[in-house]
């Protein structure tokens, strides 16, 4: 059974918010972006995603969760934002503020 999108996001802040070390811990989660294999997230610093402060900018790969088996994962950014499968929608109950 697939995972809701809470519980991806649950998934990756309980994975990657214990051992974050740049910055305050954050996911802008106001767009849900998902396909039908996996959810991604938009993980970083507070003071990078709200108050843009490049020194805490972080550049690599893009957070993914898995739905079929809830794995978090990382995938290369370009091939993130090349996925044609992939869309993006509002978030009714976002937690960024």
């Amino acid at each position: 059974m697939a995972i809701t999108y809470e519980q991806a996001r649950d998934r990756v802040v309980a994975e990657l918010q214990p051992t974050w070390t740049n910055g305050t811990f954050c996911i802008d989660d106001r767009t849900i972006v998902e396909n039908d294999d996996m959810y991604v997230f938009e993980v970083g610093a507070r003071e990078y995603l709200k108050d843009r402060d490049p020194a805490f900018e972080i550049v690599g790969g893009v957070t993914v969760v898995f739905k079929e088996d809830g794995r978090v994962d990382s995938l290369p950014s370009v091939q993130v934002a090349t996925d044609q499968s992939i869309q993006r929608r509002p978030n009714p109950r976002p937690t960024f503020g």
